[in-house]
């Protein structure tokens, strides 16, 4: 019995995958010629703080809409204004 054709062509795309995720791995160089100056690890640094600062950022933007969320806003009733014919 024959395979069908979509079994066919599902078969051709598993390998067409297969082949574009092995190719760049057998085309790297196996070893690294590369020099890394004393400004990298400060650029790498500046990235990590910028990243943990973003991300404060955020945090702090939806901060209340989480609290809120959760069930976690303390907030107290307000109070309504007095009335003018007092």
């Amino acid at each position: 019995m024959r395979p069908s054709r979509l079994a066919t062509r599902r078969r051709a795309a598993r390998l067409a995958f297969l082949l574009l995720l092995v190719l760049p791995w057998l085309a790297a160089p196996k070893t690294a010629q590369a020099y890394l100056d004393p400004g990298t690890g400060s650029i790498l640094l500046q990235i990590i703080i910028g990243g943990v600062a973003g991300l404060g950022v955020v945090g702090k933007l939806y901060w209340h809409r989480l609290r809120g969320l959760l069930g976690l806003d303390k907030k107290a009733p307000q109070e309504e204004p007095p009335s003018a014919t007092e």
